[in-house]
Protein backbone atom coordinates (compact mmCIF):
# COMPACT_ATOMS: atom_id res chain seq x y z
CA UNK A 1 0.00 0.00 0.00
CA UNK A 2 1.09 3.62 -0.70
CA UNK A 3 2.44 6.00 2.37
CA UNK A 4 0.30 8.49 3.56
CA UNK A 5 2.44 10.81 4.75
CA UNK A 6 2.67 14.18 1.98
CA UNK A 7 5.36 15.57 4.46
CA UNK A 8 7.52 16.10 2.58
CA UNK A 9 5.35 14.38 -0.29
CA UNK A 10 7.08 11.46 -0.08
CA UNK A 11 10.62 13.13 -0.70
CA UNK A 12 9.37 14.51 -4.46
CA UNK A 13 9.19 17.84 -3.32
CA UNK A 14 10.37 19.90 -0.55
CA UNK A 15 9.77 23.71 0.43
CA UNK A 16 13.15 25.23 0.70
CA UNK A 17 14.87 25.79 4.05
CA UNK A 18 17.58 29.00 4.77
CA UNK A 19 19.95 27.49 2.74
CA UNK A 20 17.57 26.89 0.00
CA UNK A 21 16.48 30.57 0.28
CA UNK A 22 19.89 31.85 0.29
CA UNK A 23 20.64 29.96 -2.81
CA UNK A 24 18.06 31.73 -4.40
CA UNK A 25 19.03 34.49 -3.44
CA UNK A 26 22.70 34.51 -4.93
CA UNK A 27 22.10 33.53 -7.48
CA UNK A 28 20.01 36.46 -8.57
CA UNK A 29 22.22 38.68 -7.01
CA UNK A 30 24.80 37.06 -9.28
CA UNK A 31 23.04 37.89 -12.21
CA UNK A 32 22.14 41.15 -10.99
CA UNK A 33 25.76 42.29 -10.95
CA UNK A 34 26.61 40.54 -14.53
CA UNK A 35 24.00 42.90 -15.89
CA UNK A 36 25.58 45.61 -13.94
CA UNK A 37 28.34 44.82 -16.00
CA UNK A 38 26.46 44.32 -19.08
CA UNK A 39 27.84 40.68 -18.58
CA UNK A 40 24.82 38.67 -18.65
CA UNK A 41 23.82 36.38 -21.52
CA UNK A 42 20.21 36.49 -22.27
CA UNK A 43 18.36 33.79 -24.35
CA UNK A 44 14.82 34.27 -25.29
CA UNK A 45 12.92 31.91 -27.90
CA UNK A 46 10.50 32.75 -30.57
CA UNK A 47 6.96 33.41 -29.27
CA UNK A 48 5.92 31.04 -31.80
CA UNK A 49 3.12 27.78 -32.12
CA UNK A 50 1.69 28.97 -28.75
CA UNK A 51 -0.29 26.47 -27.34
CA UNK A 52 -0.51 23.98 -29.34
CA UNK A 53 0.00 20.42 -28.98
CA UNK A 54 3.52 18.90 -29.74
CA UNK A 55 4.21 15.54 -28.00
CA UNK A 56 6.62 15.52 -24.64
CA UNK A 57 6.38 19.10 -24.38
CA UNK A 58 4.65 21.22 -22.01
CA UNK A 59 4.08 25.27 -21.78
CA UNK A 60 2.44 27.67 -18.58
CA UNK A 61 0.00 30.35 -19.35
CA UNK A 62 2.87 32.54 -18.16
CA UNK A 63 6.21 33.57 -18.60
CA UNK A 64 9.20 31.54 -16.87
CA UNK A 65 12.75 31.71 -16.12
CA UNK A 66 15.46 29.51 -16.35
CA UNK A 67 18.63 30.29 -14.32
CA UNK A 68 21.38 27.44 -15.35
CA UNK A 69 23.61 27.05 -12.16
CA UNK A 70 25.48 23.82 -13.01
CA UNK A 71 25.91 21.72 -16.35
CA UNK A 72 23.11 22.47 -19.08
CA UNK A 73 19.84 22.19 -20.09
CA UNK A 74 19.04 21.54 -23.62
CA UNK A 75 15.57 23.20 -24.68
CA UNK A 76 13.80 22.04 -27.32
CA UNK A 77 10.78 24.07 -28.96
CA UNK A 78 8.66 23.65 -32.25
CA UNK A 79 10.92 25.79 -34.01
CA UNK A 80 14.24 25.65 -33.02
CA UNK A 81 16.70 23.89 -30.09
CA UNK A 82 19.00 25.73 -27.23
CA UNK A 83 21.20 25.08 -25.11
CA UNK A 84 21.26 26.78 -21.74
CA UNK A 85 24.76 27.13 -20.30
CA UNK A 86 26.32 28.31 -16.57
CA UNK A 87 25.56 31.43 -16.32
CA UNK A 88 22.87 32.10 -18.95
CA UNK A 89 19.18 33.64 -17.96
CA UNK A 90 16.21 32.02 -20.42
CA UNK A 91 13.19 33.66 -20.90
CA UNK A 92 10.40 31.09 -21.97
CA UNK A 93 7.35 32.87 -23.32
CA UNK A 94 4.30 32.45 -22.08
CA UNK A 95 2.46 29.16 -24.21
CA UNK A 96 5.25 27.96 -25.80
CA UNK A 97 5.72 24.30 -25.72
CA UNK A 98 8.99 23.41 -24.34
CA UNK A 99 10.90 20.29 -23.29
CA UNK A 100 13.79 20.18 -21.26
CA UNK A 101 16.83 17.58 -20.65
CA UNK A 102 18.96 17.77 -17.69
CA UNK A 103 23.40 17.37 -19.20
CA UNK A 104 26.07 17.05 -16.74
CA UNK A 105 28.94 19.74 -16.88
CA UNK A 106 32.53 19.61 -18.09
CA UNK A 107 34.63 16.86 -15.40
CA UNK A 108 30.80 15.63 -15.17
CA UNK A 109 29.95 18.86 -12.70
CA UNK A 110 26.55 17.80 -11.93
CA UNK A 111 23.37 19.62 -13.36
CA UNK A 112 21.47 22.13 -11.41
CA UNK A 113 19.29 25.38 -12.24
CA UNK A 114 16.44 27.65 -10.85
CA UNK A 115 13.07 28.20 -12.19
CA UNK A 116 11.16 31.12 -11.72
CA UNK A 117 7.11 31.00 -11.79
CA UNK A 118 4.31 32.99 -12.06
CA UNK A 119 0.89 31.40 -10.30
CA UNK A 120 -2.37 32.85 -9.41
CA UNK A 121 -1.05 35.38 -6.79
CA UNK A 122 2.49 33.75 -5.84
CA UNK A 123 6.08 33.68 -7.75
CA UNK A 124 7.77 30.24 -7.33
CA UNK A 125 11.20 29.80 -6.83
CA UNK A 126 12.46 25.99 -7.31
CA UNK A 127 16.18 24.40 -7.93
CA UNK A 128 16.51 21.56 -9.83
CA UNK A 129 19.01 18.39 -10.11
CA UNK A 130 18.91 15.68 -12.68
CA UNK A 131 16.46 12.96 -11.42
CA UNK A 132 18.05 10.57 -14.03
CA UNK A 133 17.77 10.22 -17.73
CA UNK A 134 17.99 14.09 -18.29
CA UNK A 135 14.83 14.48 -16.58
CA UNK A 136 14.47 17.85 -14.42
CA UNK A 137 13.61 16.97 -10.90
CA UNK A 138 12.45 19.48 -8.42
CA UNK A 139 14.75 19.79 -5.46
CA UNK A 140 12.73 22.55 -3.29
CA UNK A 141 10.41 24.97 -3.78
CA UNK A 142 9.40 27.84 -2.20
CA UNK A 143 6.05 30.44 -2.74
CA UNK A 144 6.69 33.95 -2.37
CA UNK A 145 3.93 36.40 -2.17
CA UNK A 146 3.57 39.67 -3.81
CA UNK A 147 1.41 43.01 -4.97
CA UNK A 148 3.92 43.52 -7.76
CA UNK A 149 2.75 40.26 -9.17
CA UNK A 150 1.33 41.73 -12.43
CA UNK A 151 4.60 44.00 -12.63
CA UNK A 152 6.89 41.19 -12.80
CA UNK A 153 4.80 39.46 -15.50
CA UNK A 154 4.70 42.23 -17.58
CA UNK A 155 8.28 42.54 -17.59
CA UNK A 156 8.90 39.38 -18.63
CA UNK A 157 6.54 39.60 -21.70
CA UNK A 158 7.83 42.69 -22.30
CA UNK A 159 11.56 41.50 -23.18
CA UNK A 160 9.81 38.65 -25.16
CA UNK A 161 8.30 41.40 -27.31
CA UNK A 162 11.92 43.54 -27.39
CA UNK A 163 13.88 40.44 -28.07
CA UNK A 164 11.82 40.19 -31.51
CA UNK A 165 11.43 43.65 -32.30
CA UNK A 166 13.73 44.86 -34.12
CA UNK A 167 14.29 47.88 -32.59
CA UNK A 168 17.53 49.60 -32.84
CA UNK A 169 18.06 49.86 -29.14
CA UNK A 170 16.16 46.51 -28.27
CA UNK A 171 19.33 45.41 -26.58
CA UNK A 172 19.62 48.72 -24.01
CA UNK A 173 16.32 48.32 -23.20
CA UNK A 174 16.44 44.92 -22.49
CA UNK A 175 19.02 44.82 -20.03
CA UNK A 176 17.39 47.39 -18.40
CA UNK A 177 14.60 45.45 -17.84
CA UNK A 178 15.95 42.57 -17.19
CA UNK A 179 18.12 44.38 -14.09
CA UNK A 180 15.05 45.43 -12.87
CA UNK A 181 13.52 41.99 -13.14
CA UNK A 182 16.35 40.29 -11.32
CA UNK A 183 16.55 43.02 -8.78
CA UNK A 184 13.35 42.68 -7.87
CA UNK A 185 13.24 39.05 -7.50
CA UNK A 186 16.54 39.06 -5.39
CA UNK A 187 15.00 41.45 -3.30
CA UNK A 188 11.56 38.91 -3.42
CA UNK A 189 13.84 35.99 -2.48
CA UNK A 190 14.73 37.01 1.05
CA UNK A 191 11.15 37.48 2.18
CA UNK A 192 8.79 34.96 3.80
CA UNK A 193 5.54 34.44 1.56
CA UNK A 194 2.81 35.13 4.62
CA UNK A 195 0.77 32.28 2.84
CA UNK A 196 2.92 29.86 4.73
CA UNK A 197 1.28 30.97 7.81
CA UNK A 198 -2.06 30.50 6.60
CA UNK A 199 -1.67 26.90 4.43
CA UNK A 200 0.26 24.40 4.77
CA UNK A 201 3.76 23.54 2.93
CA UNK A 202 1.75 20.36 1.64
CA UNK A 203 -1.14 22.05 0.15
CA UNK A 204 1.22 24.69 -1.29
CA UNK A 205 3.13 22.33 -2.91
CA UNK A 206 -0.81 20.24 -3.96
CA UNK A 207 -1.57 23.57 -5.86
CA UNK A 208 1.47 24.02 -7.34
CA UNK A 209 1.61 20.66 -9.07
CA UNK A 210 -2.01 21.16 -10.37
CA UNK A 211 -0.87 24.93 -11.96
CA UNK A 212 2.09 23.41 -13.15
CA UNK A 213 -0.24 20.22 -15.35
CA UNK A 214 -3.29 22.70 -16.31
CA UNK A 215 -2.59 21.69 -19.99
CA UNK A 216 -2.00 17.91 -19.19
CA UNK A 217 -5.58 15.95 -20.00
CA UNK A 218 -4.30 13.34 -17.44
CA UNK A 219 -4.47 15.63 -15.01
CA UNK A 220 -6.96 14.49 -12.01
CA UNK A 221 -6.46 13.27 -8.66
CA UNK A 222 -5.24 10.04 -9.33
CA UNK A 223 -2.68 11.54 -11.81
CA UNK A 224 -1.69 13.84 -8.09
CA UNK A 225 -1.50 10.91 -6.13
CA UNK A 226 0.96 8.66 -8.23
CA UNK A 227 3.27 11.85 -8.17
CA UNK A 228 3.02 11.85 -4.49
CA UNK A 229 3.04 8.13 -4.03
CA UNK A 230 0.27 8.26 -1.67
CA UNK A 231 -3.70 7.00 -2.73
CA UNK A 232 -6.21 9.47 -4.37
CA UNK A 233 -8.74 9.20 -1.08
CA UNK A 234 -6.47 10.39 1.17
CA UNK A 235 -5.33 12.64 -1.15
CA UNK A 236 -8.76 14.36 -1.71
CA UNK A 237 -9.47 13.66 2.05
CA UNK A 238 -6.29 16.55 3.39
CA UNK A 239 -7.49 18.59 0.60
CA UNK A 240 -10.96 18.58 1.79
CA UNK A 241 -10.28 19.06 5.22
CA UNK A 242 -7.54 21.49 4.80
CA UNK A 243 -8.82 23.96 2.16
CA UNK A 244 -12.75 23.06 2.69
CA UNK A 245 -12.63 22.74 -1.21
CA UNK A 246 -12.43 19.18 -3.25
CA UNK A 247 -9.03 18.64 -5.32
CA UNK A 248 -11.65 18.43 -8.66
CA UNK A 249 -13.32 21.14 -7.94
CA UNK A 250 -9.94 23.04 -7.29
CA UNK A 251 -8.59 21.35 -10.44
CA UNK A 252 -10.99 22.97 -13.01
CA UNK A 253 -11.34 26.34 -11.21
CA UNK A 254 -7.62 26.80 -12.14
CA UNK A 255 -8.39 25.49 -15.46
CA UNK A 256 -10.88 28.09 -15.75
CA UNK A 257 -8.85 30.55 -14.83
CA UNK A 258 -6.18 29.49 -17.22
CA UNK A 259 -9.35 29.59 -20.15
CA UNK A 260 -10.52 33.39 -18.84
CA UNK A 261 -6.48 34.36 -19.31
CA UNK A 262 -6.37 33.17 -22.81
CA UNK A 263 -9.81 34.36 -24.16
CA UNK A 264 -8.49 37.47 -22.54
CA UNK A 265 -5.16 37.95 -24.33
CA UNK A 266 -5.67 35.41 -27.50
CA UNK A 267 -8.67 36.09 -30.10
CA UNK A 268 -7.33 33.87 -32.45
CA UNK A 269 -7.89 30.55 -30.65
CA UNK A 270 -10.92 28.55 -31.33
CA UNK A 271 -12.79 27.29 -28.26
CA UNK A 272 -11.58 23.72 -29.15
CA UNK A 273 -7.79 25.17 -29.06
CA UNK A 274 -8.25 26.93 -25.98
CA UNK A 275 -10.27 23.88 -24.40
CA UNK A 276 -7.30 21.60 -25.56
CA UNK A 277 -4.56 24.17 -23.77
CA UNK A 278 -6.49 24.04 -21.04
CA UNK A 279 -6.41 20.11 -20.59
CA UNK A 280 -9.85 19.43 -21.89
CA UNK A 281 -10.24 16.97 -24.58
CA UNK A 282 -13.72 17.44 -25.12
CA UNK A 283 -14.53 20.88 -26.18
CA UNK A 284 -18.33 20.64 -25.12
CA UNK A 285 -17.27 19.25 -21.77
CA UNK A 286 -15.25 22.43 -21.29
CA UNK A 287 -18.07 24.72 -22.34
CA UNK A 288 -19.87 22.91 -19.87
CA UNK A 289 -17.34 23.02 -16.99
CA UNK A 290 -17.00 26.99 -17.99
CA UNK A 291 -20.57 27.97 -17.69
CA UNK A 292 -20.36 26.30 -14.51
CA UNK A 293 -17.98 28.17 -13.11
CA UNK A 294 -18.45 31.21 -14.38
CA UNK A 295 -22.50 31.62 -15.70
CA UNK A 296 -20.99 32.37 -19.21
CA UNK A 297 -20.26 29.52 -22.48
CA UNK A 298 -16.61 30.59 -23.74
CA UNK A 299 -18.52 32.05 -26.81
CA UNK A 300 -20.21 34.17 -24.64
CA UNK A 301 -17.50 35.50 -22.49
CA UNK A 302 -15.21 36.11 -25.33
CA UNK A 303 -17.91 38.21 -27.02
CA UNK A 304 -18.94 40.19 -23.61
CA UNK A 305 -15.48 40.63 -23.06
CA UNK A 306 -14.69 42.53 -26.08
CA UNK A 307 -17.57 44.59 -26.07
CA UNK A 308 -16.52 45.87 -22.98
CA UNK A 309 -19.46 44.40 -20.61
CA UNK A 310 -17.45 42.11 -18.50
CA UNK A 311 -14.37 42.00 -16.75
CA UNK A 312 -12.14 39.83 -15.82
CA UNK A 313 -12.56 40.91 -12.03
CA UNK A 314 -16.14 39.94 -12.52
CA UNK A 315 -16.33 36.69 -14.00
CA UNK A 316 -13.26 35.53 -11.83
CA UNK A 317 -15.31 36.23 -8.37
CA UNK A 318 -17.54 33.37 -9.97
CA UNK A 319 -14.40 31.14 -10.13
Amino acid sequence: MMGQNLEPLSGMLSTANAAGRREFFEVLNHRVGELERDQAKLFIPRPQHLMQRNPGMRYQFRPEIYLQIQGATRFRFPAEERVLSPGEIAIVPAGLPHAEKACAGEAAVPFRKMVVGFYSNSVSMHLAVDGGAGRPEIETIQFYSTPDLRRLVDQADFMVQLQHSGRMRASVALRGIALALMGSLADLSQTETPHEGQEPPRIFLIKWLVRDHLCNPELNVTFLANRLECSPDYLSHIFRKETGETLIHYINRQRMKGAIEVLDNDSALTISEIAWACGFVDAGYFARVFRKHTGLTPLDYRKRRFQGKETEENVLRRC
